[in-house]
C-alpha cells in the first residue's frame, strides 16, 4: 500500500511501502542515516517479518488524505493567526479600571480566550513547515534570508505595541524566530556538507527542489559522525539560547520545530508527529496544534493560488490594525 495525499504528490515525502521488497518507513529512515547493518536486529528474518506485519497493519488503517495546496494552508494560517492575536491583544491585554484583564470581566471571557488561543495554535507549525520547504526550493538562500530579516525588522514595532504594550523589554516577533530557525538549518546544512566532503562522500551544493539535506551520516567514520552530531547539537543549542535571550515568539521551541522539520523532511509523517510531541513538551498548550499537523500531512506539494509577498505584509499589517483599534478604544 502506498501512502499519498493527493494525486500528484512529489516523490520522497513519504513513500513507504509495505511488503517483502521494501524496509518499513521508520527503518528506512534509520538505514538512510546510518547504512545497512547499523541496527542490531537489522537483517534478522524473524524480527523483520514481525515488524513488516505490524507496519502492514498500521498502513492498512490509513486512508488517502484529501489534498491541500500551499496557498490554502497559508491562508488558513493567516486567518487563525488573526484570531489568536485578536484574543491576545484585547481579551488578555486590555485592562478594566480595576486592573483586571478583560477576559476575567466578561461572562465566559476566560473560556472564550482559551478557545480563540487554541485555534491560533495552528498558525506557527504551518509557517515553519513552509519555511523549510522554501529553504529547499528557493533559488537563492541569501535573498530568502534577507527578505525574512527585513520583514522581521518591519514587524517589530507593531508586534511590540500590539502584544506587549507595557513591556519594558524587547520581545522578538515570530518572523524573527523564523530567521533564527532558518539560520540554524542553514548552518546544519553547511556543517553536514563540510563533513561529507571531507570524507569524500559528496556534500555537493543542492539544486533547488532537493528532497533532503545535502549530507548523510552514511559513509562517515564513527569519530566523524560523532563530531558532526556534537557540532549539530552545539549549533541548535546556540540558536535556541539566542532565541531565549531575544525573548522571541516561541523561543527555543520554535527553533527546535524548524530543525526537526528540516532533518526529517523526507519522512513527513515522522516529522509531523515528532514535531507535535516536541511542541507539546515545550508548551503544553501547543497540544491543540494537532489539527495543523494533520493538515500538513495533507499537503500535496503544489503552491496553489497565492501572492508571493501577501503573507509577509499581512503579519505587520494585521498587528498594526489591531493596535490602532485598541488604541482608539482604550487609549493604548
Amino acid at each position: 500500500m502506498k501512502l499519498i495525499a493527493g494525486a500528484d504528490r512529489p516523490r520522497g515525502f513519504y513513500e513507504s511501502y509495505c511488503g517483502d521488497r521494501e524496509v518499513p518507513g521508520v527503518l528506512k529512515l534509520i538505514e538512510g542515516w546510518t547504512g545497512p547493518g547499523f541496527l542490531p536486529f537489522y537483517g534478522s528474518g524473524e524480527t523483520m517479518h514481525f515488524l513488516r506485519e505490524k507496519m502492514e497493519e498500521i498502513e492498512q488503517l490509513r486512508v488517502y488524505l484529501p489534498p491541500v495546496d500551499e496557498g490554502k494552508l497559508k491562508k488558513f494560517a493567516a486567518l487563525v493567526m488573526l484570531i489568536d492575536h485578536f484574543a491576545y491583544a484585547f481579551l488578555e491585554r486590555v485592562r478594566t479600571p480595576e486592573g483586571r484583564p478583560l477576559m476575567f470581566s466578561l461572562q465566559g471571557g476566560f473560556l472564550l480566550d482559551g478557545i480563540l488561543r487554541a485555534v491560533g495554535r495552528q498558525a506557527f507549525p504551518i509557517f515553519c513547515f513552509f519555511l523549510v520547504e522554501g529553504f529547499f526550493y528557493t533559488s537563492s538562500r541569501w535573498k530568502y534570508f534577507v527578505r525574512l530579516f527585513l520583514f522581521a525588522v518591519l514587524s517589530q514595532i507593531p508586534f511590540q505595541f500590539c502584544l506587549f504594550p507595557q513591556a519594558d523589554v524587547l520581545h522578538l516577533n515570530v518572523i524573527g524566530t523564523l530567521c533564527l530557525g532558518y539560520l540554524a538549518i542553514w548552518c546544519l546544512e553547511e556543517l553536514g556538507k563540510a563533513f561529507t566532503r571531507q570524507a569524500g562522500k559528496g556534500g555537493e551544493e543542492l539544486q533547488a527542489g532537493a528532497r533532503a539535506p545535502g549530507w548523510s551520516l552514511r559513509g562517515l567514520s564513527p569519530v566523524n559522525a560523532l563530531l558532526l552530531l556534537i557540532a549539530f547539537g552545539g549549533t541548535v543549542t546556540g540558536f535556541g539560547r539566542l532565541a531565549q535571550a531575544l525573548r522571541s515568539d516561541y523561543s527555543y521551541g520554535g527553533v527546535g520545530l524548524i530543525v526537526i522539520l528540516y532533518l526529517l523532511r523526507e519522512y513527513r509523517f515522522a516529522a509531523l508527529f515528532i514535531s507535535w510531541v516536541w511542541m507539546s513538551w515545550y508548551n503544553g498548550f501547543e497540544v491543540y496544534a494537532a489539527p495543523a499537523f494533520f493538515l500538513l500531512a495533507c499537503y500535496n506539494g503544489k503552491r496553489g493560488k497565492q501572492s508571493k509577498y501577501f503573507f509577509y505584509f499581512f503579519y505587520p499589517a494585521h498587528l498594526l490594525v489591531l493596535w490602532l483599534v485598541r488604541r482608539y478604544l482604550y487609549g493604548y
